[in-house]
Formats: structure tokens, sequence, C-alpha cells
């Protein structure tokens, strides 16, 4: 049997196992590790957050995709094992702080809403020590089929990038 990380998929030592690339965030500098199968989505968040929470070509190794690794707060896999989850400006949020502004998470919520129930955020973890406002990380049994609908809907192409309205 396949180890899984946290929310389902599949973990690997080797990231082209679990089909892991390397993308750029769109609009930024920034380049990430993950599962090609989740990065539109994640991808997508990434550059709504560097439009309106904070600006991701900022900060030192402010970035964080794939990581073969157990996850912090729980005996399980990590979400980064699996290149399902994304952490954004480390640096100004770092876990267990709680820095991000009213309006800041305002934009999260606004975000999270887009995203239609598949993506989770670490901020709302309950405790001030799990708090993880630079986490975004597919939700528990969301399927590659429910991503793939999720682009189509809001029109998502394989990099993030929202394409033009016909």
């Amino acid at each position: 049997m396949t180890d899984t990380s946290i929310n389902g998929w599949p973990v690997s030592a080797t990231p082209a196992d679990i089909n892991v690339r390397q993308f750029t965030i769109p609009d930024t500098k920034r380049h990430v590790q993950l599962c090609a199968d989740v990065a539109p989505i994640l991808l997508w968040v990434g550059t709504a957050f560097h439009r309106h929470i904070s600006n991701l070509d900022k900060g030192i190794l402010a970035v964080w995709g794939y990581n073969y690794r157990k996850a912090r707060q729980a005996d399980a896999w990590s979400d980064h094992a699996s290149g399902t989850a994304i952490d954004l400006r480390s640096d100004r949020f770092p876990i267990g702080k709680r820095n991000m502004s009213l309006l800041q998470k305002l934009w999260v919520r606004r975000i999270l809403k887009v995203c239609d129930g598949l993506v989770i955020w670490g901020g709302d973890y309950k405790t001030d020590a799990s708090a993880d406002e630079m986490h975004f990380a597919i939700a528990p049994g969301v399927t590659s089929k429910q991503i793939l609908a999720w682009r189509v809907k809001h029109r998502i192409d394989s990099n993030g990038q929202q394409l033009p309205k016909k």
C-alpha cells in the first residue's frame, strides 16, 4: 500500500513518481514544486495571494511546495510530501503566529470561496500554536476530477492562469 498525506494523496521521496513538477506562480518570479494534478488551483491561489494579500517576490525563501517530510502537527505525512500544499510568504506568516490583518483575512476568505471547498487554509487551525497562515492545501478527499471540473468552471489553464472569456 502506498503511503498518503493527510489529505489522502500519495507521497514519495521521488517527486516524479507522484507527478510533481516545477511551476512558476503567475505574475511572480517564484518557482514552486507541486503535483501537476493540483497545481492549477494552488498556483491560482498563489497569484491571488500575491495580488491581494502580500507580494510573493519579496522575502527570502518565502514560497514552498513539495517537501518529502512528516507533518509538524500530526503523526502523518505532510500534504507537502504529496505536492498538494503551498506555503506563501513564510517569512511574514510563520507557523504558530497570527499575523494577518483583518483585510488580509477577508481576502483569504474570498480566495477560498472561489476554490469551492477544494482548498483549506492553515489559518483556520484551532490553536495559536498550530496556526499556519502561510499554508494552503488541497482539502481531504478532493480528487483530480474535482480539480479539473473547477478549472473548467473558472477557465483556469494548467499553469494556474485564467483564460480570457470567449
